[in-house]
C-alpha cells in the first residue's frame, strides 16, 4: 500500500487546526508544530488579555461543519474560543497530531519535500515532511516598538498580548498610557477605566472609524457580515450586481447608503462630542481592520473620563512618554496595542527573497501558494471577517494543490495576477495593508475566487435573496471535501471513458 503523503503544518492555531482536519480528510497524515504549551493561537491563554471576546458573533466565527454551543454568548469570550478550538481539534482527531512545546528553526526545502529542523525543551529533531503549509498566521509576532529612553523609564511596557490581570490591577493606582486605536487598545482601556482612579491615557496617530456591536437597535452582523454589506464597497472586479451598484445608476444610491450608516454612528458613538470623529469619509471603514466599538470606550471619551493624546511616542522619560508634538505623558504603565508583524523566521534568507518582495509584501497566489516554491502553501494569510471559514477554504485549496488536482495558471500568470491585486490593494489601502495579505472587507470575494479556482458552486443555496442579505453562515458550506472528491471523480471518468476512442482512432 502507498503511504500516505507527509504534510508539516507550522502553528496550531484556527488555521493550524482546520488546516490539519481538512487535509486528514482528504488522505495526508499530518503533524503540527506549536511553541506554545496549549493551542488556540491568539486564543491561548498566553496571549489573550483579560476579558477579551470575539469581534464576530458566535454563529459567524466557526467552521462549516463544527457550530459553537448554543449557550456561548453572541460575543464568546476568549477562553470560549479556545475551548471550542480544544473540542473540534479533539472531535475531528488532530489533537493527538500535535506536538507542543516544539518549536521550528529551520525549514530546509529538500528533493522532494522538506526537512523541518525543530527543538522541544534540549531536543533536536529532524522531521523529513512532503509538504509544508505555513500557519503562524499574521498575528505572530507583537509588534512592540523599540525607542529611545527605554531603559530610564521607571514603568513598565508591555504589548497588548502581554497584558494580564495583575496590570489590571496595577491600573488601581497607576497611571496608565495605551498606544493604539485598534480593539485592544478600546478594550484595554475601557477595562482599566473601570478600575482607575486617574483617567488612563489613549495614545493614538488617528481617529478610525468603528461599529457599534448594536447599531440602531440591529446587530452588526445583519448590517454587514453579509454579501450586501460587502457589495457597497467597490472590489477590483465587479461582477453581476456588484457592476450595478458602483455604476452610474447605482452608485449614488450606494454611496447615500455608506454616508447615512456613517452619519448615524457618528451619532450614536458622539464623536464630535469627543473629537474621535475621522477625518475621513466612512467608507475608509473598510480596510484591513474594520473594528467594532469597546464597551465604554466611546462614553467615557465623550465624558472626559479618559484623555486623548493624538500623536506618535517618539521616546521615554523616566516617568512617561514623549510624542511627537514634544509633549510629554506622564506613565507608570504603558501598554503597546500596535499591532504585530509578520515574519517567517524558520526559512533561510534566500527562501524569503522568493516570497516577500523588496517592500515586505508576502507574494502568495490568492493568500495561499508561493508562485516559486512547490510544495508549500500559507493558511491564514487570508484574515478575513469570517476568518474560521476562509482559512479553512484555503486548507482545501493547499489540498487540491498538493494532490495535482488545482487548475493553475502558470508562474508567470500568477505573479502578473498577485502584481495586478497588491498594485490595487496599494491604491485603495495606502496603510495598513498587513503585508499584502489583507482581504478585507472582500472576504466573500476572495471566497469566490477560491471556490471558482477549486471548480466549486459560489451560491451555496436555493435561496439567492437570503443568501446576498442575511448574515454569513458558515454552514452552508458543510461537505466542501466530499463534493471536491465527487468532482474529481467525475473528471476521472470522463478521462476513462475517452481513452478507448482516443486508442481506436490511433
Amino acid at each position: 500500500m502507498k503511504p500516505q503523503p507527509t504534510v508539516g503544518i507550522i502553528g496550531a492555531g484556527v488555521s493550524g487546526l482546520v488546516t490539519a482536519k481538512t487535509l486528514r480528510e482528504r488522505g495526508f497524515d499530518v503533524v503540527l508544530f506549536e511553541k506554545e504549551a496549549e493551542l488556540g493561537g491568539v486564543w491561548a491563554s498566553t496571549r489573550r488579555y483579560p476579558n477579551v471576546t470575539t469581534q464576530n458573533t458566535r454563529d459567524t466565527y466557526t467552521f462549516s461543519d463544527f457550530p459553537m454551543p448554543k449557550y456561548y454568548p453572541e460575543w464568546p469570550t476568549g477562553e470560549q474560543v479556545q475551548t471550542y478550538l480544544t473540542d473540534y481539534a479533539r472531535h475531528f482527531g488532530v489533537l493527538t497530531r500535535i506536538r507542543f512545546n516544539t518549536t521550528v528553526e529551520n525549514a530546509e526545502p529538500v528533493a522532494g519535500g522538506w526537512m523541518l529542523h525543530t527543538v522541544r525543551k534540549d531536543a533536536r529533531i529532524r522531521v523529513p515532511v512532503d509538504f509544508l503549509v505555513v500557519c503562524n498566521g499574521v498575528f505572530s509576532e507583537p509588534n512592540l516598538p523599540d525607542l529611545p529612553g527605554r531603559d530610564a523609564f521607571a514603568g513598565e511596557v508591555v504589548h497588548s498580548t502581554g497584558f494580564r490581570a495583575e496590570h489590571l490591577e496595577k491600573a488601581q493606582t497607576a497611571k496608565v498610557a495605551v498606544v493604539g486605536f485598534a480593539k485592544s487598545a478600546h478594550d484595554i482601556l475601557a477595562q482599566v477605566g473601570n478600575v482607575a482612579t486617574e483617567p488612563p491615557v489613549c495614545i493614538y496617530r488617528r481617529a478610525k472609524w468603528k461599529m457599534p456591536r448594536i447599531f440602531l437597535g440591529l446587530n452588526f452582523k445583519y448590517l454587514l457580515l453579509h454579501r450586501f454589506g460587502e457589495s457597497l464597497f467597490p472590489y477590483r472586479n465587479l461582477l453581476g450586481i456588484h457592476k450595478f451598484l458602483h455604476g452610474p445608476l447605482g452608485k449614488p444610491v450606494t454611496k447615500f447608503l455608506v454616508k447615512t450608516i456613517g452619519n448615524l454612528v457618528a451619532r450614536q458613538l458622539k464623536l464630535r462630542q469627543s473629537g474621535l470623529l475621522p477625518d475621513q469619509p466612512f467608507d475608509s471603514i473598510a480596510n484591513c481592520s474594520i473594528g467594532l466599538t469597546s464597551d465604554g470606550f466611546y462614553e467615557r471619551a465623550a465624558d472626559r473620563r479618559l484623555r486623548l493624546e493624538q500623536g506618535e511616542v517618539v521616546g521615554f522619560e523616566k516617568d512617561g512618554v514623549v510624542l511627537n508634538s514634544g509633549k510629554k505623558v506622564p506613565a507608570d504603565l504603558v501598554v503597546f496595542a500596535t499591532g504585530f508583524r509578520q515574519s517567517v523566521p524558520f526559512f533561510a534568507p534566500d527562501l524569503v527573497g522568493r516570497l516577500r518582495n523588496e517592500a515586505g509584501w508576502f507574494q502568495l497566489y490568492r493568500n495561499v501558494l508561493p508562485p516559486d516554491v512547490p510544495n508549500l502553501a500559507f493558511v491564514g494569510y487570508n484574515p478575513s471577517l469570517f476568518t474560521p471559514f476562509t482559512s479553512e477554504l484555503a486548507a482545501h485549496y493547499a489540498a487540491q494543490h498538493f494532490k495535482g488536482q488545482l487548475n493553475l495558471p502558470n508562474t508567470g500568470e500568477m505573479k502578473a495576477e498577485i502584481a495586478r491585486h497588491q498594485d490595487w490593494l496599494r491604491r485603495r489601502v495606502p496603510h495598513g495593508h498587513s503585508s499584502g495579505t489583507c482581504i478585507i472587507p472582500f472576504s466573500f470575494h476572495h471566497a469566490d475566487e477560491l471556490m471558482r479556482d477549486m471548480g466549486l458552486r459560489t451560491r451555496r443555496t436555493r435561496n439567492p435573496i437570503a443568501e446576498f442579505m442575511a448574515p454569513f453562515n458558515p454552514g452552508i458550506y458543510r461537505g466542501l471535501a466530499e463534493e471536491l472528491q465527487a468532482l474529481q471523480a467525475r473528471k476521472v471518468k470522463v478521462v476513462n471513458v475517452e481513452e478507448p476512442e482516443l486508442e481506436a482512432i490511433s
